[in-house]
């Protein structure tokens, strides 16, 4: 039998499906659950959710309580969409990183959707387009997402001097497809190391 509760991550819904896994493994009867509840809210919650543990409505339950918690946490459609469209989502975190927050904002849209594709890409630093471009139709989502990942990674500075007078000479050429195309071969080259 485990003792300890979960740990609260940020996520309310994930924090919920662990704290029911709690339940469901420790045999906890129903009329337990609600005061576990009440003892395990994280403090970061406690704003959103004092009223509910102070003045608990009559006949309340763990599941009406839960959906409560959730409605109140829960970002509106619009929300999602405006933090999708305007906010800036990526910080210091991996592109595939990104891929992953944008799929949480929109759970109800396929993952692999050209909504999502075209978010996504949307979203990507210029030069990384301008690498990804031909990619974009033939792949993916996480395909591209992954070849961004190593492309910022690589972006970071190449490792040889060699390497960098190749680069620079292949991407004096104006073309932006041989320019993407240049940036590949050096990629892989690296990849292949």
């Amino acid at each position: 039998m485990s003792t300890t509760l979960p740990a609260y991550s940020g996520d309310v819904r994930v924090w919920f499906t662990q704290l029911e896994s709690y339940f469901s493994a420790n045999d906890v009867k129903e009329h337990r659950q609600l005061p576990i509840l009440f003892s395990a809210f994280p403090a970061s919650l406690m704003p959103v959710v004092k009223d509910l543990v102070t003045h608990t409505p009559p006949n309340s339950t763990y599941d009406s309580i839960k959906w409560e918690v959730l409605l109140r946490t829960s970002v509106s459609a619009k929300k999602c969409f405006q933090t999708l469209v305007h906010n800036k989502l990526l910080g210091d975190s991996l592109l595939s990183e990104l891929l992953q927050r944008m799929r949480e904002l929109t759970k109800d849209v396929p993952a692999d959707s050209a909504l999502i594709k075209q978010l996504f890409f949307s979203r990507l630093p210029a030069q990384v387009k301008a690498i990804l471009a031909p990619m974009l139709k033939k792949n993916s989502v996480d395909v591209i997402a992954a070849s961004a990942d190593k492309v910022m990674d690589f972006t970071k500075g190449p490792t040889t001097a060699a390497e960098v007078s190749t680069l620079s000479a292949k991407v004096r050429d104006t073309s932006q497809e041989a320019t993407s195309l240049a940036i590949f071969d050096a990629l892989e080259r690296l990849i292949r190391k």
